[in-house]
């Protein structure tokens, strides 16, 4: 049985009679018009945005990274950076990094990979994730992160993170030639691990 004021998949408006002696529900803010509006500028859906493969400049860019697809930008996000990583087998998502003042957040919406993690003055350490893990790295901690597709099918994520140019920097832990060139190129940029 559907319920009143529901036809064929439309929600349309109840007819209330006048004997019952009430108003009719106003539902005016939920029925569908048939002319349908373009979306905000806010709303983009992943598919109509290109896939961009992540390198680092030269002469760091012989290793490939993940493919990107930047929906916060493409929505307008000012200060939240947010999108769809496609991991493929063998590759990582960047070079190993830490952030100083920036958050970021990772959920992993199908496949496998491993997180792979540095904490001050450890050795590295992996973690096997699969779709539904949920991964945070709180802004100061020094800890420096990847993600890696160790796996033979891609891995696909979500990734988000605080955008505080002018305030953030970041070291390299695993890369000493591309952190060695952050320092000297962009001293602004440059987190000190060991300060």
């Amino acid at each position: 049985m559907k319920p009143p004021g529901f036809a064929g998949g439309l929600l349309v408006s109840a007819r209330v009679s006048r004997s019952e002696n009430r108003k009719p529900p106003s539902h005016s803010h939920l029925l569908i018009s048939p002319r349908m509006t373009p979306p905000p500028t806010s709303v983009v859906h992943q598919d109509d945005l290109p896939e961009t493969e992540g390198t680092y400049p030269a002469p760091f860019d012989g290793e490939k990274l993940a493919y990107y697809r930047d929906l916060g930008r493409a929505c307008g996000s000012k200060t939240l950076g947010f999108g769809v990583d496609r991991l493929p087998p063998g590759r990582r998502t960047a070079f190993t990094h830490a952030h100083s003042a920036e958050e970021e957040f990772v959920y992993v919406l199908s496949g496998t990979c491993h997180l792979r993690t540095i904490e001050p003055d450890s050795e590295p350490r992996e973690t096997a994730l699969r779709a539904g893990h949920a991964v945070s790295f709180p802004a100061g901690t020094r800890i420096a992160h990847t993600f890696v597709n160790r796996g033979d099918q891609d891995c696909t994520l979500l990734v988000a993170g605080e955008r505080r140019p002018g305030v953030d920097r970041v070291f390299y832990a695993e890369d000493p030639e591309y952190d060695a060139h952050v320092a000297k190129a962009r001293p602004e940029r440059h987190w000190n691990r060991h300060g």
